[in-house]
């Protein structure tokens, strides 16, 4: 199973989510957010982790990691990301860093308009 948890009062995670689930051509990917009932029976959150999650056979993928494994794991084009694992870990992640902590700010709205997908608990 392919599971991406993510942050459900972001926009800019909405709308990231949003295009994931229009390119997604595989069909064991399931999304849900942090405060859902499926994250909270089958994952510890860990509260110092500020990233989406991609769970993968069994590993856990957390930051620039987590965007890389995940948009490979949607479509055949996304495939040649694999070649960003060549730049230095730490990077990548101060870039993903970066931009998350500035995501509300970039982003006019603070909260998720994929709807209350709450009551929902993975789609």
């Amino acid at each position: 199973m392919l599971v991406l948890i993510y942050d459900g009062d972001c926009n800019m995670c909405s709308r990231f989510i949003r295009y994931i689930i229009d390119i997604n051509t595989n069909k064991r990917l399931k999304i849900t957010d942090f405060d859902s009932q499926w994250t909270k029976n089958n994952y510890k959150v860990h509260n110092n982790i500020d990233s989406m999650i991609f769970i993968k056979k069994q590993k856990q993928y957390i930051y620039s990691d987590a965007v890389i494994h995940l948009l490979m794991s949607t479509h055949y084009i996304f495939k040649p990301l694999f070649i960003l694992k060549l730049v230095p870990k730490i990077m990548r992640n101060n870039i993903y860093k970066f931009v998350a902590k500035r995501r509300r700010k970039i982003f006019k709205y603070q909260t998720c308009d994929l709807g209350n997908r709450q009551s929902k608990d993975i789609f």
